[in-house]
């Protein structure tokens, strides 16, 4: 699987340990960071939206920026992640293509393997689409 991740400043030590671990799982990462989190997250959607990333990583201070800014996009779905659960679930139900994560609200450890955790889920698809197809129509 390709990843698509970035970062801004804040996120950047955070998102250095996530690639790490997911090349150390083989997955395809690339760095799409910029200075900018709004720019950064769009490099992600792009990446996805071109299927040169399968899945997006986006890393801010607190993950809500990001958040707003990737699901702006038709097609694209992005949750914020805080915990070991949701960030499963949102990719099982919701076909959620970017999690964002707060560096400055979620230990390393955890936000390590929130990203591991949303890497590995799959959409379970079935009558999870229906809502998909729905918010699809929205935008």
């Amino acid at each position: 699987m390709k990843l698509a991740i970035a970062a801004d400043k804040s996120g950047e030590k955070l998102k250095v340990k996530i690639e790490k671990i997911m090349e150390n799982h083989n997955y395809s990462v690339q760095d799409v960071s910029e200075s900018d989190i709004f720019e950064a997250t769009m490099n992600v959607v792009k990446a996805i939206e071109d299927k040169a990333a399968d899945r997006g990583i986006v890393i801010d201070a607190y993950g809500v920026a990001p958040f707003m800014i990737a699901n702006k996009n038709s097609e694209i779905i992005c949750a914020p992640v805080y915990e070991d659960y949701t960030s499963k679930m949102t990719r099982m139900h919701n076909r959620t293509q970017i999690i964002t994560l707060g560096a400055n609200i979620t230990a390393e450890e955890l936000s390590c393997c929130l990203a591991l955790n949303f890497a590995t889920a799959e959409y379970d698809g079935g009558r999870h689409q229906v809502r998909i197809d729905m918010l699809n129509r929205m935008l």
